[in-house]
């Protein structure tokens, strides 16, 4: 990798302003977009991107000056990994039922586990301008998601009810069958139909989500695109997406 001020064509004591100026230009010349197919401007438009990063930021700057990349990309660790023999051997059981009264010797047990549900990602597409790709921008969006239904809070429960234990599973969201064999009693375990697998039921629902918890509504959302984007990145904006039934995130 060439040089970074090289890269930009600006000094080593360029100002912030100077290096933006550069990296703008450079992305505006070499953005993918605007080369459909061109290898090479590709390239450069990587290598213009990845100095910008390191030059437009004062600490990463300044370890850059004093140690080259070494001082940005940081040292490979020696790398490796842990076994725990109580893994493998529950994994292999789980198509027997589980480790029956073994959970206990391994330090964890599978009954009673229940299950929560989560809420789900949401993807969108922008368009941007080539101004706004080299310069960044921020940006309010509309979209449509489930949130927390306002009637209910989020519970799902009508005014003044609540939730119960699952009569079915009795709280334990799994169903157990026992099946005999030649071998002796094989255990199977499902989720609870009835429940989800929370273990918890609605006694009385509640009439604007219908035991939901969360209702569809569309929002604003506000993201902040950097600078130097190219067609196919994406953006992960934490706790933005559809809430999961009873409000779990």
């Amino acid at each position: 990798m060439a040089d970074y001020y090289d890269i930009l064509g600006v000094d080593h004591n360029a100002s912030e302003e100077e290096i933006k100026k550069a990296y703008r230009q450079l992305a505006l010349k070499y953005h993918p977009d605007k080369n459909p197919g061109n290898q090479s401007a590709e390239t450069k438009f990587k290598e213009a991107s990845e100095a910008y990063e390191v030059l437009c930021d004062p600490q990463k700057r300044a370890r850059y000056d004093r140690y080259g990349s070494a001082g940005v990309n940081g040292a490979p660790g020696a790398g490796g990994f842990e076994f725990d023999l109580s893994d493998a051997l529950r994994t292999f059981m789980s198509g027997f039922g589980g480790l029956g009264g073994f959970d206990d010797l391994f330090g964890t047990t599978t009954r009673g586990r229940r299950r929560t549900e989560k809420g789900s990602d949401l993807r969108v597409t922008i368009s941007l301008t080539y101004e706004e790709i080299a310069a960044g921008i921020e940006k309010t969006i509309r979209v449509k998601r489930y949130e927390l239904c306002s009637t209910c809070g989020g519970s799902g429960a009508a005014k003044g009810g609540g939730q119960i234990t699952c009569p079915q599973c009795g709280g334990s969201g799994e169903i157990r069958q026992v099946q005999r064999s030649m071998l002796g009693q094989i255990v199977h375990v499902h989720e609870c139909r009835n429940c989800g697998g929370t273990g918890r039921v609605v006694e009385q629902p509640c009439r604007t989500c219908h035991g939901e918890g969360r209702t569809k509504v569309t929002s604003e959302v506000s993201i902040k695109v950097p600078a130097g984007v190219a067609a196919g990145n994406y953006m992960t904006l934490n706790g933005e997406g559809n809430r999961g039934r009873r409000g779990t995130r």
